[in-house]
């Protein structure tokens, strides 16, 4: 009987002690995502080439992202996010291989899941610190031209009452061929950025990629050099003006042909409320290689362009273009006359401007006009370094909240830079629906 009465007596301690504990334990399942459907008419986007006699291409496009957050508290989480595109429909149906952007045939059935993130976001208060751990978004701080990506690695965020900093290690490649961080493309990060005033930021960025020996399947020859990029940049706020920009430089070698790099790249933003929209400007300026190894150094060969990696991490989408630039609404279907500031090894001088008009609380437009031409020809044999003008416009519905209906058309006239071509003019429009949840 007295055993008993002790057993009753544990057993309701035990059970006391679980009860206490689930509240810590509790854990808040965030759902979101989206899913974006479009029809695209082109003669350019599907392919991506400037011809005589281009092809008019039509096409419907899908994708769907799916994000799942295991929230404990708001200072710990798990972040997940899911990708599933139809490149277009009726591509493929019943494919034993996984291929990405597949499945958009009869009968479907295809494996096509992309995984985007994978990463804990964990913050201790107490010393003002934030960490995230594995595959996350990262955007550097120039407007993405050096790089706008999901990558794996460690990022730490300090906050202070006026400022930020960010320290970070990214391992981009790991090719693996002989021995497992012996052949890596690595990336270092040392950010900060300081509120002068309420309407006032100013920033610094150092960025270091060491690209050891890679071998990939997207460049020819191994790859060993070493890239330094050193920036600065700030955001303002003058009346209804609101002004940002950068200045960036880029130094470092190439191990294997001993050229040092050395290339700059420079922008300046602006925007004010006008009536009942918004008026836009973009400028950016970014070196290209002259192909003259010898007109700055006479003993050490010399490289102005902007490193890019052979990658497609990265783009300038503040100038809102759909073809001279990247179009922000391309997804597997994603081509572009200027589709990285390298260009090429070119570099490019790209302006824009725009303006954005809100017609009723579910109507609203954009539209916007921009030029571009490389920085240096470095073939020489084209007429002009100008590469084209876009106009484009773009009108939205919102059906609901959550439920968005966009029509978008662009047309570049071409510049000088093809004259030898003889190619047509692009074009591309897109009807959009997007949903977001």
């Amino acid at each position: 009987m007295k055993f008993n009465k002790k057993f009753l007596a544990v057993a309701a301690a035990g059970a006391l002690t679980v009860a206490t504990a689930v509240p810590a334990l509790a854990l808040e399942n965030q759902f979101s995502g989206a899913f974006i459907s479009l029809y695209d008419l082109s003669n350019f986007n599907a392919a991506g080439n400037i011809q005589k006699d281009a092809p008019t291409a039509n096409f419907f496009e899908q994708r769907v992202r799916l994000g799942y957050t295991a929230k404990v508290s708001d200072d710990l989480k798990l972040v997940t996010k899911f990708e599933f595109d139809y490149s277009n429909w009726g591509n493929s149906s019943y494919d034993s291989t996984v291929g990405r952007g597949q499945g958009g045939a009869l009968g479907a059935d295809t494996v096509n899941m992309e995984t985007k993130n994978l990463y804990l976001d964990w913050s201790i208060p107490s010393a003002k610190l934030n960490v995230k751990i594995g595959m996350q978004p990262y955007d550097d701080s120039f407007k993405g031209i050096f790089t706008s990506a999901d990558m794996a690695g460690i990022l730490l965020t300090h906050y202070y009452a006026q400022a930020s900093t960010y320290a970070g290690f990214f391992r981009w490649n790991d090719d693996g061929s002989t021995t497992l961080g012996k052949n890596t493309r690595d990336m270092f990060v040392l950010d900060g950025k300081y509120n002068v005033s309420k309407d006032t930021l100013i920033g610094a960025a150092y960025y270091f990629v060491n690209s050891d020996n890679v071998k990939m399947t997207n460049i020819v020859s191994p790859e060993d050099l070493t890239v330094h990029m050193l920036g600065v940049n700030a955001a303002t706020k003058i009346g209804a003006l609101n002004v940002d920009g950068f200045l960036a430089y880029q130094f470092g070698e190439d191990n294997i042909t001993n050229v040092d790099r050395s290339a700059f790249a420079a922008n300046v933003g602006a925007s004010m409320k006008l009536n009942a929209g918004t008026a836009r400007t973009e400028l950016l300026y970014v070196s290209g290689d002259n192909n003259n190894s010898n007109e700055h150094s006479f003993y050490t060969p010399y490289s102005q362009k902007f490193a890019q990696f052979n990658l497609a991490e990265s783009g300038f989408y503040n100038n809102e273009m759909v073809i001279l630039g990247r179009d922000k609404n391309a997804m597997t279907n994603d081509n572009a006359i200027v589709y990285d500031v390298n260009n090429r090894n070119q570099g490019v001088i790209f302006g824009s401007v725009g303006y954005d008009y809100t017609f009723t609380s579910k109507l609203s437009g954009s539209a916007n006009a921009g030029f571009a031409a490389v920085a240096e020809d470095n073939v020489g044999i084209h007429e002009s370094n100008y590469l084209g003008t876009e106009i484009n416009c773009e009108l939205g519905y919102k059906f609901t909240d959550n439920l968005n209906l966009s029509a978008r058309a662009a047309y570049v006239f071409l510049g000088d830079y093809f004259k030898g071509l003889d190619a047509d003019d692009p074009y591309d429009v897109k009807l959009l629906v997007k949903y977001i949840f």
